[in-house]
């Protein structure tokens, strides 16, 4: 087992508040479910997105339509992380650089930005990979490298992120933006839903979840919210209103009368930030047991991560 491989924002500062009176608790584990035993079943085009420390390889123009990406990071002892973008016009790299940090790692989406969702590698030296069902645009790939174990005391976090553009064409070869994918090119199967709503909620389809390898279609479909998907086992019996509650409370300072709930979660499944509208298929190997999908992403208007409004839901796996 290892520690959490990526401080989010507001997941950050809890470890931190779990960390002043419970020490290792803030060692966040992880059993990953990541699986890629059907999502490569269906023919749909493959494409590989490679990162270094040094910067990102991938292709750079690919026809409309779903595709297999299969994320892969090269270089010792570190992980990584992808999303496919959009950003505003004339942005220096500096400003793309902080901008993507900030979305990426600090759970702050920017402005003019789009997201279309990505992945995270969960161990070094393995793979990640999630289905992209692309409309003709210009795009790019942000992807960065970093070492998954918490930083010493006293050092800076460090994650550079890294830019490649991609154009996508429809059947013409044209990349004009707001086409739309070919009728014939069929959406991926999927066995389970996973909703991103504006009112802040997640929906889960079935309400039990098939366990072993499954397939997810994992949709934000408002408009107003980029949301990602941090996947948690769960203590039996635990409640959503439980998580939140807990939660709310340790941000306030308020210490729990016992050992925290969020000390006794299992780090399992993630799907990279996604903007209203984006649609991504991800396949997760789940045990038999119970879960939570945790929403960690701050409301630029209030500050709040989206957990504290009750962006929680627990399911179960039989």
């Amino acid at each position: 087992m290892h520690r959490f491989l990526r401080p989010f924002g507001a997941l950050a500062a809890l470890l931190a508040v779990l960390a002043t009176g419970f020490g290792p608790v803030a060692a966040q584990e992880i059993d990953s479910a990541f699986s890629d035993t059907l999502i490569h079943d269906d023919g749909y085009p493959e494409v590989a997105v490679t990162v270094r420390p040094d910067g990102v390889e991938a292709p750079a123009e690919v026809a409309a339509g779903p595709h297999v990406v299969t994320f892969e990071v090269v270089g010792d002892n570190i992980v990584g992380y992808v999303n496919l973008v959009r950003m505003p016009a004339g942005l220096s790299d500096d400003e793309r650089q902080e901008q993507m940090f900030a979305a990426g790692v600090e759970d702050q989406p920017q402005p003019g930005w789009v997201y279309f969702g990505g992945t995270n590698t969960p161990e070094p030296g393995e793979t990640a990979t999630f289905i992209a069902d692309l409309a003709p645009g210009e795009y790019h790939w942000a992807a960065s490298t970093y070492v998954p174990e918490d930083p010493a005391e006293g050092e800076a976090f460090e994650e550079v992120f890294h830019f490649a553009p991609l154009t996508v064409v429809d059947a013409s070869g044209s990349p004009a933006a707001g086409g739309t994918t070919p009728a014939a090119v069929a959406e991926p199967p999927a066995t389970v839903g996973l909703e991103m709503t504006d009112d802040l909620r997640y929906v889960v389809t079935p309400g039990s979840v098939p366990a072993g390898p499954q397939v997810w279609r994992i949709a934000n479909t408002g408009q107003h919210h980029a949301h990602h998907v941090v996947m948690m086992r769960v203590p039996d019996g635990v409640t959503a209103e439980q998580i939140g509650g807990e939660f709310t409370s340790l941000m306030s300072g308020t210490p729990p009368a016992g050992e925290p709930l969020m000390a006794q979660f299992t780090w399992v499944g993630y799907a990279a930030l996604q903007s209203g509208g984006s649609t991504t298929w991800a396949e997760f190997d789940l045990e038999p047991a119970t879960y939570a999908v945790i929403c960690f992403i701050l409301d630029p208007a209030t500050g709040l991560p989206h957990l504290a409004n009750g962006m929680v839901t627990v399911f179960e796996v039989a």
